[in-house]
Formats: structure tokens, sequence, C-alpha cells
């Protein structure tokens, strides 16, 4: 994004906790102010960090950059709500709609004074952002509950140079995990919050026993201990549970499968997507994705031919599914090739469309 917007404007900034540097490192004519760093370890910390970021926003906003054109992303999700208080020149960009995830997970009640308020709140904000930018056609009906201005959609992109062909022998995962190179691999490598029903994949491994199945779970966030547990709790020998990587290993976490499993819990299915889809699209492997198939996740996978959505309660469908592409060559080959196809449609392109 600052390398499509520094094309148009001489002097780009960003306010952020933490970067994320992969294959480009952040050029040194961006200013980057750093804020907290976002804290997801409890609730109490989520929602500490997202205030304190908030508040350091508001200040730089304040005394430093009020004629400046700002881009406010909903993470934290009091972000977009700064430039607004601010009265400022913003564009909002959603990743994410905290306040229908807050209902859905029934932390709050929708009839409630507290959620009729923060609608009134939300709605004016859109109502004065210039711009509105949002992932796909699902979040952007969300989004629609709040205002009825032109909201454009801008997918998130991979970068199919840092994701490289990696052959199971020369890939450092596989290696570290001494996995007997005639398994067929299923990874999951992403995080482990609410909103993902990752433990499904313990149930499967389980369901998968007798087959020469290898499963590995990489990862972080509120599910890692329950998975933790589960593993043991079962004594599954087929499944290896993984903390984070250093991130020059994201490529082999993502290529350590033979196919990779993208989780989303019913009640999300229109709130986001997973952005490693796009990644995983990159890695040209097949994707099983468990989720809603009215989300726009399993519509990505299915219209794309990439690879299967199945619904959490289809473990024995998940299972023949996994079957089939381990002993059928050319199916497997069709979705691995699809889902490459798929990965140019979702270059770092689409970043200009904030210009």
């Amino acid at each position: 994004m600052l390398d499509a917007l520094s094309k148009k404007y001489k002097k780009c900034v960003i306010i952020a906790g933490t970067i994320v540097e992969r294959e480009t490192k952040l050029s040194e004519d961006y200013v980057w102010h750093k804020i907290v760093k976002y804290d997801k370890k409890t609730p109490v910390r989520r929602i500490y960090t997202w205030v304190l970021a908030s508040l350091q926003m508001f200040c730089l906003l304040l005394f430093k950059y009020r004629a400046a054109r700002v881009i406010a992303i909903t993470n934290p999700p009091f972000a977009p709500f700064v430039p607004y208080m601010l009265k400022l020149n913003y564009d909002v960009l959603v990743y994410d709609l905290i306040l229908d995830a807050l209902v859905n997970f029934s932390y709050v009640k929708k009839k409630s004074w507290i959620v009729e308020r923060a609608e009134s709140l939300s709605k004016k904000m859109f109502k004065n952002a210039q711009n509105i930018y949002t992932l796909t056609p699902e979040l952007a009906e969300q989004v629609r509950n709040y205002t009825d201005k032109d909201i454009k959609i801008v997918p998130i992109w991979t970068n199919n140079d840092f994701f490289k062909i990696i052959n199971k022998d020369e890939n450092l995962i596989i290696d570290k995990l001494q996995i007997d190179k005639s398994k067929f691999v299923v990874t999951y490598s992403g995080n482990l919050g609410k909103t993902h029903p990752v433990e499904l994949i313990v149930a499967l491994a389980e369901v998968c026993i007798e087959e020469n199945f290898y499963f590995i779970i990489i990862g972080g966030g509120h599910k890692f201990e329950l998975i933790k547990s589960l593993i043991a709790e079962k004594n599954i020998s087929n499944i290896t549970l993984l903390p984070w990587q250093p991130i020059e290993l994201l490529p082999h976490n993502m290529q350590a499968g033979d196919v990779n499993v993208v989780t989303l819990e019913d009640y999300a299915s229109h709130l986001s997507i997973p952005s490693k889809t796009y990644n995983l699209l990159s890695v040209g492997k097949p994707i099983l994705a468990i989720c809603s198939e009215e989300s726009a996740l399993a519509k990505l996978i299915d219209t794309r031919a990439c690879g299967k959505s199945f619904k959490s309660r289809d473990l024995l469908l998940i299972k023949d599914f996994l079957i089939e592409l381990s002993i059928n060559q050319k199916k497997y080959n069709d979705y691995a090739e699809n889902a490459k196809k798929a990965s140019f449609s979702f270059t770092k392109e689409n970043a200009k469309s904030f210009l």
C-alpha cells in the first residue's frame, strides 16, 4: 500500500505497533510511528492495546498530521473513529466489523443501548469517510448495514516471488519433525483464534488414525493451549502442534503439507476472510476449507476450483476427500494448478486501487 501511495504522495507515514517484513523491506522514505503492539493474550490485554493504540493515533494525527489524507484500517477497531473525531480527510479500509463480531459472539445483545449507540456512531463515521474499502462482496454487504455509500472491494494480495515452490526433501518443517516422506501431510498454519475452529483438525486426525496421513498445526493464539491439551488427552500419534515459527520459515510452513487447511466459524463467515488464504494460492497446493458454504472463503475456494469446502460436521466427508486426493494424482494436480493460477488474480497491483 505504501509503495502504491508513494507514487502519488511525496510523504507517506504509517502508524502501527508492528510491521512484519517479508520479501519487501520498509523503505527509508517512509516514516514509521511505532505505537503499542497488539497483545492478543487475553480479552483485557486486547482491549487495553486497542484503546492505547487509538489514543496514540489520536495524538499523532492531532499534533502532526491534521492536513494529511488518512487511511484508517479497522485494526484496532477504534482507529477509524480517530480521524472522524478530529474531522480529518479520511478513508476507511474494513478488514472486519468488531461490533457485528461481538454480537455474533453473544458478548453483547443486539438490542442493547451500547450496541444501538455504537451503531449510530459507526453510521456517522462511515458517512463522513471519503472512500470506503473492504475485502470481499460478502463483507461489503455487512458494511452496507451502516452506510449507503459506494464501497470499493479490494481483495488482499499475495506474492508469488516469496512463496516459491519448496519440495518435501528441502522443507525445513518436514525435516524438523522427521516426518516420513511417504506420509500424506495435512497442514494448518496460522492464527489459532476464536473465529477458527482449529480443534476440528485434531478430531480429523483421530478419524484418520488408520490412514497414511500426518497432521501439522502451526501457530498461536486463543486456542493454542486447548489444541495442546486435546492432543495430549486423546494421545494421538499422527499430529504435531508447533508454536509460531520465524517469518522466514513461512513458505516452509505453508508448503509442509500436501493439503493446506483454512478454517472459519459459521458466525464469522460474513465478517472476514482469513488473509492467509491468498498466500496459500501462491503455494500451489489444494486447499481444504472448513466453513459455512455461504462464506466468502467457501465461494473463493469453490469458484476457483482450487480445493473444496466443507461444513464443520462433515468430518467423514473430509476424510473421504483427503483419501481421494492422496490416491488420485490427476484430481490433486488439477486443484493445485488452479490454486496457482488463481494467485495471479491477487497481486500487489491491487494496492493501486487506493489511488
